[in-house]
């Protein structure tokens, strides 16, 4: 997804990631709405079909103009974006993996960017950001660890959050080095969620049925994740990856799982432990460090990018 994003101040900047970060977290917080009144796939399922529904009067005429090959490269990214990332989570949980263990092996989805991020152009870790991304996993770990059983499945079921992490890691990096052509962001998502209503159709069917329950605990769940999590939690990660290099957008997600803890104790009142008020302490420390600019600038200027992994522009450029 290749987005015109206008530059903004370092308050616009850390806000952008902020609602990155709060709509990425807010997915767990819809599904456990839904996953109450019926199976995760079959509320996936009526959330891309709703999500499909709500961005296409934005995405419409976006689609006009779009050549084959374009539509091609956002369904290649919705479904190992959406379909590769969230299907395999859902499985693990109902294979009986516990969602904490679940949600502490995907988050390490960050990490996993950030060490393949050397192969593509201008996005390579260096220096000081080495020491960042450690304090940052460290923070994860730390605020999650009270949430981790690993006797609760059988050893291969904790295989699908990893291939979940690698499927998201690489449509970011897949999107990062070969963006595409320019189009509106709601043309990209509505394209993507298309891409992978057909797949969560398929697993509701087995895992089920395909009609959504009659209850309002799961329309509300529905609702939320089609809100926050879809338009919100894609949405912002796709601009933001425009934006930002790789190293930043991930030390940003390194709060998502102490923001969840938060979350879920003030709206359920679920225990908080102290340490996960002392992992987001860690994460806070290393994300100036994730977030420095390379001083190896050899590489940016070989490729043509900047140390954030944007694409250079030329003086003429600049004046418009």
């Amino acid at each position: 997804m290749n987005v015109a994003i206008p530059r903004v101040s370092l308050l616009g900047s850390a806000l952008l990631l902020l609602a990155m970060v709060v709509s990425w977290s807010s997915g767990f917080i819809g599904y456990r709405y839904a996953a109450d009144q019926g199976g995760v796939y079959l509320a996936s399922l009526w959330r891309f079909i709703l999500a499909a529904a709500v961005l296409l009067p934005f995405a419409w005429k976006g689609l006009r103009a779009l050549r084959r090959r374009d539509v091609i490269h956002q369904s290649l990214l919705g479904l190992f974006a959406i379909g590769g990332y969230i299907g395999p989570i859902a499985g693990a949980i109902q294979l009986g993996v516990a969602p904490g263990t679940a949600a502490v092996i995907a988050n390490l989805l960050p990490l996993t960017i950030v060490v393949l991020a050397g192969c593509v152009p201008g996005q390579r870790t260096r220096g000081w950001q080495w020491l960042g991304l450690a304090l940052c996993v460290l923070g994860m770990l730390v605020a999650s660890s009270a949430s981790v059983e690993w006797a609760a499945a059988n050893l291969w079921v904790y295989v699908l959050p990893l291939l979940a992490v690698f499927s998201l890691a690489a449509a970011t990096l897949y999107q990062k080095a070969t963006p595409g052509v320019s189009m509106p962001a709601s043309t990209a998502l509505f394209i993507q969620v298309c891409a992978v209503t057909p797949v969560f159709a398929v697993l509701a069917y087995f895992e089920g049925g395909l009609l959504p329950p009659a209850s309002a605990g799961f329309a509300a769940g529905v609702a939320w994740l089609v809100i926050f999590a879809t338009v919100g939690g894609y949405g912002f990660y796709w601009l933001c990856l425009q934006r930002f290099s790789v190293q930043r957008i991930s030390g940003a997600l390194f709060l998502a799982p102490p923001i969840t803890l938060l979350w879920a104790w003030l709206q359920f009142g679920d225990p908080l432990p102290i340490s996960a008020l002392a992992g987001i302490g860690l994460t806070l420390l290393g994300l100036p460090l994730l977030g420095m600019k390379p001083t190896d600038k050899r590489v940016s200027r070989q490729y043509g990018v900047n140390e954030c992994g944007e694409k250079a522009r030329s003086p003429g450029e600049v004046a418009q």
